[in-house]
């Protein structure tokens, strides 16, 4: 059975300026689920959640959440359902953390009963009487997502929501986030910029770059790209990259010749090397990991068309080096 998609954007934009900070974004965050929402800072991230809020107006596209279209008139029912913590925390600072809570329940019409309960969730309850303004900042930040959790929303939009935090908070405040869809039934989109950080929590992702979407799926499609590569840093790098894409020879003319598979310009490659596309990264070129003898016969041809090769390495790709690699190719 195809899962809910509890938030549902189609060519989401906002641009300020006239660049896109959010540019065509289509997400898809199951019902359930933990949404990893990963981008380097600057990426767009808290722009889309408080597109998704109502609190920025989008230029166009499409926002449904919980199956209805985001619109003026939809937008009080929609959020009375979501809780959300953008960007710092937001509190009255000669109030206590519990009167900070009382001023949201009488806005939301919720019972006192939900203060109490949502102090203890974030381990709270024994600051509660406290004045907000002296607070230390992981205080400040645990306050902030017990609001966020007042009536028990359906979503909740947490803006790196461990911001603050120390090592145990940290540790705490990931059990609670993938404690939160079985344990309340809610559904949490959670950004940040650290990729560890989201492969504990997350069980699926977004990465943003540059405020496009460029990748998109369960953490597991994500994990079945690591793996084992050939890296070949050579003299000339991108020459061999612009060969790889069916470029030119030396002095313009086309090198391939009918031992060279399709695409490729490089001579005496079978097609099982010529049809590869390899990845420029910082430590040279990024092929998938190739046998001995497809190792030596694509170094040599290059060899044969004067191109020095100064290293040839095997390398265990981490999920952190596709994601860094991701957002590279994008731009950042």
């Amino acid at each position: 059975m195809k899962p809910v998609n509890i938030i549902e954007t189609k060519a989401l934009t906002k641009c300020y300026h006239g660049i896109p900070a959010v540019n065509k974004i289509s997400l898809q965050v199951p019902e359930g689920s933990v949404y990893g929402f990963l981008g380097p800072n600057g990426a767009g991230k808290s722009t889309a959640m408080k597109l998704l809020l109502g609190l920025a107006k989008k230029d166009s596209g499409s926002i449904r959440l919980f199956g209805e279209e985001l619109t003026p008139s939809s937008r009080i029912s929609i959020l009375k359902q979501t809780g959300s913590l953008i960007e710092s925390p937001s509190y009255y600072g000669n109030l206590t953390g519990y009167e900070n809570l009382q001023i949201t329940c009488m806005l939301k019409g919720l019972p006192e009963s939900e203060i109490l309960k949502a102090l203890k969730t974030v381990r709270m309850e024994g600051q509660m009487n406290k004045k907000a303004a002296q607070y230390s900042l992981g205080m400040k930040q645990r306050l902030a997502i017990a609001n966020a959790l007042l009536g028990s929303p359906r979503l909740l939009l947490l803006d790196e929501p461990t911001n603050g935090l120390d090592p145990a908070g940290i540790h705490e405040m990931r059990e609670l986030i993938r404690s939160l869809p079985k344990a309340a039934g809610m559904t949490v989109l959670i950004s940040s910029h650290l990729l560890p950080e989201m492969e504990q929590m997350a069980d699926h992702v977004g990465i943003l770059s540059r405020g496009s979407l460029v990748f998109q799926g369960p953490l597991s499609a994500l994990q079945k790209k690591a793996g084992q590569r050939l890296i070949i840093r050579t003299g000339d790098d991108r020459r061999v990259l612009e060969l790889f894409s069916g470029g030119n020879g030396p002095g313009g003319i086309p090198a391939s010749s009918p031992d060279s598979g399709p695409g490729s310009s490089i001579p005496g490659l079978p097609p099982s090397i010529s049809a590869l596309r390899p990845a420029l990264t910082e430590k040279g070129l990024a092929f998938p990991l190739l046998s001995d003898r497809e190792t030596g016969l694509l170094t040599a041809c290059l060899v044969n068309m004067e191109i020095p090769i100064y290293r040839v390495q095997e390398e265990v790709q981490s999920l952190e080096t596709i994601y860094l690699d991701m957002v590279k190719e994008a731009g950042l």
